[in-house]
Order: structure tokens, then C-alpha cells, then sequence
């Protein structure tokens, strides 16, 4: 499980321009906003009814912002939907029973699941779709950017001078999240490789079960740096400058989210080995019956 560090645009020089793939000057290419919009629209037509009357999109984050370069091949790009909750559970009755969040976690299920793989170097992006419970307000989540693909203009202009603060507390906290996931991820690595080498069934569960529990450390941290980088983009967040969004873009600068994320993967795969499939959580699975019954 080698996994290394890799630059991003979070700490890049801000670019005079955006990137010029995607805009003439600061106005979204035509061609690029059709598409986007057909493909998340057919996407969402045949899994629901109206999405025409209860989505908008826009495109968000670094990909339209003045941070846009960086050495990650493919780019970054962000198509965040809002939703019309009350106008969604009447065009879909199914999903009555449901609160916004299990509606936006059921969406960004399909999102994740199905469509992502589909853009996943879509014209040397990685497109990527993702719904918050927040309603039509893009607002609320305090992006970096955001570009109305339905209006075609900007609902939150980028900043052509922003730079990311500088805290010596805040880069303790990612040098100390950096070294609890490189120990973490050398017992895992260590646990594997016992794994692959043995031939006794006995130690090569003991293996597993060690790799399981550090695992399962690592996967609690990364739930803490993703989860806790949520509040950032939140009304009583600060978004860009905010130090749980700070504390993210550190970590993928020095590797640590790239190692969670891979220990979680090993999980995963754990998970599939024993069982025949990748178990889903407990409110996954709850609020599939819900639907599943409705239907």
C-alpha cells in the first residue's frame, strides 16, 4: 500500500486568468455548460421524475476558481445540485416519508455509484456530482466559486487574490494528523503483508483482525477531517479560510487523506473477501427499505 503526497491547487499562486478549458474570459463556454447540464440532467430523468422543476446546478470550487492549476492530472471540477425538497417529494411521492438529508444522501449515492464513474476523466476532468442539504441557496455553503449552469453567471464571484491562512497552531494539528496516519498505515501495511505471506489460516486471520483495528482507527480520522471540513462549508463556517477546510487541503498536501482513504479501501475490500459484498451502513440500508417500500 505505497501511497504518496500530491500537490493542490489549495496552496497553488492564484492564476490571473481561469482556466481558459473552461471559460472565455469569466464567462462559462457554451459547449461546456450544455454538456455538463445534458449529462446531469439525463442522469437524473431516469432516475427520477421532473428533475427539471427541483434541481439546479452549478459548477463549484477550485475548477472555477483563480487556483485552478496544479500537477493533478486529471483536474479537479465540482457540479453541486441543489434541490427543491418539497417540490421533489411531489414529483416523487416514494420519497415522502424522507428528510432532506436521507434525499441528499440517497441522490449522492447514485452520483458516487454510477455517474461519477462515467465522468471520471470527462475532457481531462474529474467530474464530479454532489447534492447538500441545503436547498437552492448555494450560498450557504460558502464556496470558493460558483458558476449558475441554469442562468449561466456567477452566484458567488472568485477571488482573483485569495491565499490560504497561515497558522503555527494549525500546522501542528496537520503534522500530528499526518503522524497518526503514517503509524496507522504502516501496521496495516505490515498486517497485509502478513497476510499475503503466511500460509496458516490461524495467523492469517490474526493478520486480518490486526489490520481491522488499525483500520478502523484510520478510518475514524478520516471521518473526523472530512466530517469536521463540512462545517467549514456551513453557515457558521468561513468556508476558503476556515481551519477545517485548512486542515483537509493540508492533508492531501502532506499524503494523509491519501492514506485513510486507502486503508479504507482495504476495508472495503475486506468487507467483499468475507462477505461476497461491500457492506453498506446501517442508515444506507434504513433508508433504502424506505424507499424500496414506497415503490
Amino acid at each position: 500500500m505505497t501511497i504518496n503526497a500530491r500537490p493542490t491547487s489549495y496552496f497553488s499562486v492564484p492564476s490571473p486568468t481561469l482556466d481558459p478549458k473552461l471559460f472565455q474570459g469569466r464567462t462559462l463556454h457554451s459547449g461546456v455548460r450544455s454538456e455538463i447540464s445534458t449529462i446531469l440532467d439525463k442522469y437524473l430523468s431516469t432516475k427520477y421524475n421532473h428533475p427539471e422543476i427541483w434541481s439546479h446546478a452549478w459548477l463549484a470550487g477550485s475548477g472555477v476558481s483563480h487556483q485552478w492549476q496544479s500537477a493533478r492530472t486529471p483536474g479537479d471540477l465540482d457540479c453541486l445540485v441543489g434541490v427543491d425538497f418539497p417540490q421533489f417529494r411531489r414529483a416523487n411521492p416514494s420519497y415522502q416519508g424522507l428528510s432532506d438529508k436521507e434525499i441528499s444522501s440517497e441522490i449522492n449515492e447514485g452520483f458516487k455509484s454510477e455517474l461519477d464513474l462515467q465522468t471520471s476523466n470527462w475532457n481531462g476532468y474529474e467530474l464530479t456530482f454532489y447534492v447538500n442539504p441545503t436547498g437552492t441557496d448555494i450560498r450557504s455553503i460558502r464556496p470558493y466559486a460558483a458558476y449558475d449552469l441554469k442562468y449561466d453567471e456567477w452566484t458567488v464571484t472568485p477571488d482573483p487574490q485569495a491565499q490560504p491562512p497561515y497558522n503555527p497552531e494549525w500546522e501542528k494539528v496537520v503534522a500530528e494528523d499526518a503522524s497518526k496516519a503514517h503509524q496507522i498505515h504502516s501496521r496495516v501495511t505490515a498486517a497485509v503483508n502478513e497476510i499475503q505471506m503466511s500460509t496458516n489460516p490461524g495467523i492469517k486471520r490474526n493478520a486480518e483482525l490486526k489490520a481491522i483495528s488499525a483500520g478502523q482507527q484510520g478510518l475514524a480520522l478520516f471521518n473526523e477531517i472530512h466530517s469536521n471540513r463540512s462545517q467549514a462549508f456551513s453557515s457558521s463556517g468561513q468556508g476558503y479560510s476556515d481551519f477545517n477546510n485548512y486542515r483537509w487541503q493540508a492533508g492531501k498536501r502532506e499524503g494523509t487523506v491519501q492514506k485513510l482513504k486507502g486503508i479504507s479501501k482495504y476495508l472495503s475490500g475486506l468487507s467483499t473477501t468475507s462477505y461476497g459484498v461491500e457492506l453498506p451502513d446501517a442508515a444506507t440500508l434504513i433508508r433504502r427499505a424506505a424507499v424500496y417500500r414506497n415503490n
